[in-house]
């Protein structure tokens, strides 16, 4: 995440993800995540915080060339998160239409 300069962080992540069916998945999200004092002491602290606690809004890209998910090449996705320990996030992920 890059370093905020007024409260807000800013990442840029590529991860691959491989299903459950072998098939391999291109994410990358950018977005905006507010470091509320909330977010900081649970991200120092290995706790998790409540939706609510921070805000965490991003913009998901999916690609693919597998045929059978070749729809989430076709939408992009906003999602929400929160922390849930200092190595992991939990997102809420919804399909623009």
């Amino acid at each position: 995440m890059s370093a905020p300069i007024d409260g807000f962080g800013r990442p840029d992540v590529r991860v691959q993800l491989e299903t459950d069916d072998g098939v391999f998945i291109l994410l990358s999200y950018t977005g905006l995540v507010e470091l509320t004092e909330t977010f900081k002491k649970a991200a120092a602290s290995n706790t998790e915080t409540q939706w609510n606690d921070q805000y965490m809004r991003m913009v998901m890209v999916f690609e693919t060339g597998a045929q059978h998910y070749a729809w989430l090449n076709q939408f992009i996705f906003i999602a929400e998160g929160r922390i849930l320990n200092k190595n992991e996030i939990e997102y809420k992920i919804y399909r623009v239409t």
